[in-house]
C-alpha cells in the first residue's frame, strides 16, 4: 500500500514537472494546431462540395449532409502525431543530466515513463479541443450531441498516450529530441493507409487491406461513428480497442527502452 501511495506521489511530482514546462512554452503548440486546423479548411472546402449538402441523396452521401463531421477525426488523429512527440522532455532531461539525478534516487522507472506519457496525451488532449472548436465554428455536429466531442476527446487521449510511449522509447534510443520528433513522423503514412476520406467499404485492393491492419483506421471510424451515425457501439468499441493496444505496446516499448538505456548509464 505504501509503495503504491509512494508511486502515485512520485507521478504526480514528474507530471507536475512536466505540465509546467509545458506551460512556459506554449507557441509550440501554434504550429501543430495551425496546420490541423489549415488542411481541416483544405479538406472541407475542396471536398466538402462533392461528399457533403450537395451530395444527399447520391451514393456519395456518406457523410450524411455535413462533410466537417466526417472529416474532423482526420484532422484529430493528425494533430496526435506531433501532439504526442512528449518523448523530448525526457531526451532533455538525459542531455541535462536530469535523468542521471533520477537513477540515483528512489524513483520508480514507471513514474519516469508514464509522466511524459500523459503529458503527450494531454498535448494531444489541447490541440485536439482547439481543432473542436475550430470544427464547431465551420459546422460541426456530433451526431450523439454535444457529449459526442467529449467521447472523440477520450479517445483522443487514449490514441495520444500511444504515441506518447512510442515518441519517449525513440527518444530514449535515439538519445536527441530530434529523433524523438523525427520518429513520431514515420507513423504519418498511417494516416493514409486508413479510410481517410472515403468509407472503408469505398477502398479497393491493397489499400483495403493495409487498412484493415492499420489501428488508425479504427480510431478513424470510431471518432467518426460518434459524429456522422450515432452510437454504433461495435464500431466504437474497436477505436477503443485500437488505441488501448497500441498504447500498451508502445508503453512496453518505452519500458524496455529506459531500461536499457538505464543499464548503460
Amino acid at each position: 500500500m505504501q509503495t503504491n501511495r509512494s508511486f502515485v506521489v512520485q507521478l504526480q511530482i514528474l507530471t507536475k514537472r512536466l505540465v509546467l514546462r509545458f506551460l512556459r512554452r506554449p507557441l509550440a503548440e501554434l504550429p501543430n494546431i495551425f496546420i490541423s486546423a489549415f488542411f481541416l479548411f483544405v479538406y472541407d472546402g475542396a471536398l466538402g462540395g462533392v461528399f457533403g449538402g450537395s451530395a444527399q441523396g447520391t451514393p456519395l452521401d456518406f457523410a450524411n449532409g455535413n462533410f466537417v463531421n466526417f472529416i474532423l477525426p482526420v484532422s484529430i488523429v493528425s494533430a496526435s502525431l506531433s501532439g504526442g512527440a512528449s518523448g523530448i522532455y525526457l531526451v532533455e532531461d538525459i542531455e541535462s543530466g536530469v535523468f542521471k539525478r533520477y537513477q540515483s534516487m528512489p524513483i520508480s522507472k514507471w513514474a519516469i515513463i508514464l509522466s511524459p506519457m500523459l503529458i503527450g496525451a494531454l498535448r494531444v488532449l489541447v490541440q485536439a479541443g482547439l481543432i473542436m472548436v475550430i470544427g464547431k465554428f465551420i459546422g460541426a455536429d456530433p451526431a450523439v450531441g454535444t457529449v459526442g466531442f467529449f467521447v472523440v476527446l477520450s479517445i483522443a487521449f487514449l490514441w495520444g498516450m500511444g504515441f506518447a510511449g512510442y515518441s519517449v522509447a525513440a527518444g530514449v534510443r535515439s538519445g536527441s529530441s530530434q529523433g524523438a520528433q523525427a520518429a513520431s513522423f514515420l507513423f504519418f503514412p498511417a494516416l493514409f493507409l486508413a479510410p481517410t476520406f472515403v468509407p472503408r467499404e469505398a477502398l479497393r485492393g491493397w489499400l483495403a487491406t493495409a487498412s484493415a491492419y492499420n489501428p488508425t483506421t479504427y480510431v478513424i471510424e470510431a471518432m467518426r461513428a460518434i459524429m456522422v451515425e450515432g452510437w454504433v457501439m461495435d464500431v466504437l468499441l474497436k477505436g477503443y480497442i485500437a488505441a488501448g493496444m497500441f498504447a500498451f505496446i508502445t508503453l512496453s516499448f518505452a519500458v524496455i527502452s529506459v531500461g536499457k538505456a538505464t543499464e548503460k548509464a
